[in-house]
């Protein structure tokens, strides 16, 4: 499959497992920074998808938008985060506005009628905790949890149920050790996922 956003569109809409599992691989083994670039074009796709597909392509706009997140923070590991210590002419204000478009999906999916959307969403999130802990910020982190603890009062199951995954998801990541960390670093960057499907 070509890495465009063409290709990548096309099989998103498709609603064939097998070309979104490609289009999913082909994204997690781009650079960071090739992430970077097609971020903001391939959100939309994600935000056009999940407003207007079933119930699969909805799922598969998580899974895409979770796998094209670009993650630049983790590249700061070690060293303060600032805009010198990202790759390339990247921005701390960027990142955040990965993390907050990315933030405003995921919450909105925990709510969805199908629960495959719902345990997608909820299993993304943690990566946006990750980062939080990783650059220390801990007013994001807590304002994460807040919105989760308020959707979480709100709804009862089964939406209720995926909205506690993802808040036990996201409160794993506060106060933690940084080997913690590394853990969850690594789970994420190993290339596991399980397979997706209707």
């Amino acid at each position: 499959m070509e890495r465009t956003l063409t290709a990548f569109f096309e099989a998103l809409w498709s609603g064939d497992t097998e070309q979104v599992n490609r289009a999913l691989d082909e994204v997690h083994e781009m650079e960071l920074e090739e992430q970077a670039e097609l971020f903001d074009e391939g959100f939309e796709i994600c935000r056009e998808l999940y407003a207007e597909g079933d119930g699969y392509q909805r799922q598969s706009a998580i899974r895409f938008a979770a796998e094209l997140y670009p993650r630049l923070a983790f590249r700061t590991v070690g060293s303060e985060f600032t805009d010198d210590a990202l790759p390339g002419d990247h921005t701390t204000a960027e990142t955040a506005s990965h993390r907050e478009r990315l933030r405003e999906l995921y919450l909105n999916a925990l709510t969805d009628d199908d629960g495959r959307v719902r345990r997608a969403a909820a299993k993304a999130i943690k990566s946006l905790a990750l980062t939080a802990e990783i650059i220390e910020n801990e007013d994001e982190l807590q304002r994460l949890i807040k919105e989760l603890e308020s959707l979480k009062a709100s709804h009862t199951d089964p939406e209720r149920k995926h909205i506690q995954q993802a808040y036990e998801n996201v409160t794993f990541h506060t106060n933690k050790p940084f080997s913690v960390l590394s853990n969850a670093m690594d789970e994420i960057f190993d290339g596991s996922r399980p397979p997706g499907g209707p």
